[in-house]
């Protein structure tokens, strides 16, 4: 068995799960894409679940690695926190099939329990508390109000967000709002809305 299956599999799924969603793929449509038994790919995997929330775990590790450079490159607090969003657009233009998928994550499922939602859980939070601790270093220097820095991730994040599935509708260009438009506004809130 070559040792790169694994990541072809990974692949593939990924590709397929976008295309027809996560019932209309099958182990078997997953093997005849890749060239393989479906031998092979439960060689890897348990099962169609496991493919992928193993996708999805990928795509949160790469946003969560795009923070960690985006933070690193800034030196001010509100610097860091407005690289979030940053990286947030960086997520959704290089990993746009990573992006899709976690915007996807449970849509489709079927009603089987997922062994790894809780691991997807608990990555998810890691993200938000480097937000949360770019917060924190903010009001330990005097630069933020006082507020709960968990509210402050959860609020700039589901704006983030919230924006990038505008994005993807279209809603974005059709109201005339631009990537960089957008950024500056984002400024402006966590300048005047948290700063002191």
């Amino acid at each position: 068995m070559r040792k790169n299956n694994r990541q072809q599999i990974l692949d593939i799924a990924r590709k397929l799960f976008l295309e027809f969603g996560y019932n209309g793929i099958s182990i078997r449509n997953i093997a005849k894409r890749a060239k393989l038994t479906t031998g092979a790919i439960y060689f890897h995997f348990k099962n169609k679940k496991q493919i992928y929330s193993t996708i999805c775990l990928e795509a949160i590790d790469t946003l969560h690695k795009l923070f960690c450079e985006g933070m690193a490159a800034r030196k001010t607090p509100a610097q860091k926190l407005i690289s979030t969003y940053d990286s947030y657009l960086k997520f959704y233009y290089e990993y746009h099939d990573y992006y899709n998928i976690l915007t996807e994550y449970k849509a489709e499922y079927d009603d089987e329990p997922d062994p790894h939602k809780d691991e997807i859980q608990k990555k998810n939070v890691a993200l938000l508390e480097l937000m949360a601790g770019a917060f924190t270093d903010g009001v330990k220097r005097g630069d933020f109000k006082n507020l709960d820095p968990k509210m402050v991730a959860f609020f700039l994040s589901a704006v983030a967000e919230g924006m990038l599935q505008f994005k993807k509708l279209g809603v974005m260009d059709a109201a005339g709002i631009s990537d960089k438009n957008f950024r500056e506004f984002m400024k402006i809130i966590v300048g005047q809305g948290i700063q002191k």
